[in-house]
């Protein structure tokens, strides 16, 4: 009789073991019945509860909202409500600890290319003058296309860099005195080709999941392929020759953005911090741009 009943408590006990299984609960709110098999840092190794022999599946932990083991315990992954972060469930010993991790946790997405609209506008350095007082103030718009780059290391912390090309317009009047007896006031415009290459550090901060915001500051450097001026019919390009411009520039600016998945919208300024005359105190500020950039 006696090992009539310790065979059944045996096979009891197989029973019950085959029933025990963990269960993955994915932020969609599907359950998965399985047998975690490994936890990485990025993803989750499992086995079908009902297959243990099978193949191994792999799920990535950004997918995963908790996990029910087979003995009760509970982890859960990024709650929300705590800001970015991990909660795992004490054991016995007390050991479970909530584990902040400010981190953003979508995708990351470096790469963009970018559109938008900035302004120039000669300025002087503090307590400088300069023989070409009647062009400072004046602020001319340019189109603004290039790529974005803007690699991450840690914490959301990143240098923010790319590539752009810039085409400002400058349209005036002017007196042409070939005439002393007839002045003739005329139009003129101008276009500058100029290539930024920004080199930022850069914080992003997840509010939640794939919408961040960003801020930005550190210097950026301009380099003028062309000045063409078009005077009464007369062309000339500015930087040919014994030019009296600089064609290299270092800035610094400043500015913050907002990403949604992979759309971004950026504004800020550059502030120059060379002349753009040489020997004179005249800089170049770009004292506001916006562009939208498509991130992949």
């Amino acid at each position: 009789m006696k090992r009539l009943l310790l065979s059944l408590a045996l096979v009891l006990a197989a029973s019950l073991s085959a029933l025990a299984q963990d269960i993955i609960i994915l932020k969609n709110s599907e359950k998965i019945e399985a047998k975690i098999v490994e936890i990485s840092s990025t993803e989750i190794a499992y086995k079908k509860a009902d297959y243990t022999d099978g193949p191994t599946f792999r799920l990535d932990i950004s997918e995963v909202s908790s996990i029910i083991y087979a003995n009760g315990e509970v982890q859960a992954f990024n709650a929300e409500p705590k800001g970015q972060g991990t909660v795992s469930s004490g054991n016995e010993d007390g050991a479970g600890k909530l584990k902040f991790n400010p981190a953003p946790q979508g995708r990351k997405r470096p790469f963009g290319i970018s559109i938008g609209y900035t302004s120039k506008q000669m300025a002087l350095g503090p307590l400088k003058v300069s023989m070409l007082s009647e062009e400072i103030g004046k602020t001319s718009p340019a189109l603004m296309v290039g790529f974005y780059w803007a690699p991450e290391f840690k914490y959301g912390i990143g240098i923010q860099t790319g590539l752009y090309y810039e085409l400002a317009a400058y349209n005036g009047t002017y007196t042409d005195y070939g005439d002393y007896y007839n002045e003739v006031e005329k139009n003129y415009s101008n276009t500058e080709h100029t290539l930024s290459i920004p080199l930022r550090v850069q914080y992003r901060y997840e509010i939640i999941r794939d919408l961040s915001v960003f801020l930005y500051t550190g210097p950026s450097f301009d380099i003028h392929l062309a000045y063409l001026s078009n005077y009464g019919g007369e062309r000339d390009d500015y930087y040919k020759g014994d030019s009296s411009l600089n064609r290299f520039q270092m800035l610094w600016g400043v500015g913050a953005g907002v990403r949604w998945k992979g759309l971004q919208l950026m504004m800020g300024g550059d502030w120059g911090l060379t002349n753009y005359y040489k020997g004179d105190a005249v800089k170049v500020n770009k004292p506001f741009f916006i562009s939208l950039s498509y991130l992949f």
